[in-house]
């Protein structure tokens, strides 16, 4: 699958371990230098109950949360945080922003100012 992340194409494969060793460390990545974001499949995973139950919920999750990074990253945000924590680069705040964007979007539709 490709997405257009201001104007740069990145594409986004589900993959495992094996393919891409560096998901062992994360559930997924965005490669900047090559324009791709990985995300584990969640498919590949057994049903336990040391899982959580809604793995697709959470595999979106972590697509959004990756997206996030690349739009960091694509508009220069990434290094040039001016900050000694690097805010773009922070997970915190990259998850609070994939997890939230869905609910900004619903509110922003529901009162129609979206552009």
């Amino acid at each position: 699958m490709k997405v257009n992340i201001l104007g740069t194409e990145y594409e986004i494969v589900i993959g495992n371990e094996e393919d891409y060793p560096r998901l062992r460390q994360a559930d997924g990545y965005t490669d900047t230098s090559i324009k791709k974001i990985v995300i584990f499949d969640v498919d590949s995973i057994k049903d336990s109950d040391e899982n959580i139950k809604d793995l697709t919920s959470y595999q979106q999750k972590v697509t959004r949360h990756e997206i996030i990074h690349a739009f960091f990253y694509e508009s220069g945000l990434w290094i040039n945080s001016n900050d000694v924590e690097q805010w773009a680069m922070n997970e915190e705040m990259v998850d609070w922003l994939a997890i939230q964007i869905p609910k900004i979007y619903k509110a922003f539709k529901e009162v129609g100012c979206l552009l």
